[in-house]
């Protein structure tokens, strides 16, 4: 199912709902079917305020955010990436999750809300080894998201 290829906003806004779609396909299977890949792209952003920043990109913030949301949820797994192969700050071009990262991350001594309270999604996901690195592509198609849920 492609949401769209153009959706944009706060990444941690967007997070939280496909996170929503996603936690209603895997528990009643509604409003799709079950085994199903929702994709969705589109140029989401991140707005700092009060100077407070830290590493990472929209689409690592995007997972971090979903990640919360789907914390303990089975049958979920999701990938946020730039297509250039760099989300903001640093070499990697996203992150991966699934229902046990936010729980992997608290094991490492993170705690994942305070990461993303802190645009710092890059730390977070390097404590729980999801950060998805593939070195830069030399392209810049879109932002791209990608969730199974079965």
């Amino acid at each position: 199912m492609i949401l769209s290829d153009a959706i944009e906003g706060e990444a941690c806004d967007i997070g939280r709902m496909h996170a929503a779609i996603a936690w209603e396909t895997a528990l009643r299977n509604r409003p799709f079917s079950k085994p199903i890949v929702i994709l969705s792209g589109g140029e989401t952003t991140v707005t700092i305020s009060g100077g407070v920043y830290g590493k990472g990109g929209r689409n690592s913030e995007f997972l971090l955010s979903l990640a919360l949301d789907i914390d303990g949820v089975e049958g979920i797994h999701a990938l946020a990436a730039d297509t250039d192969g760099i989300d903001g700050s640093e070499d990697n071009a996203g992150a991966f999750a699934d229902g046990s990262t936010v729980s992997r991350m608290r094991a490492a001594g993170t705690d994942p809300r305070d990461h993303l309270a802190r645009h710092d999604a890059w730390s977070a996901f390097n404590t729980s080894g999801d950060l998805f690195v593939p070195g830069p592509t030399g392209t810049n198609v879109n932002d791209l998201r990608a969730l199974l849920v079965f």
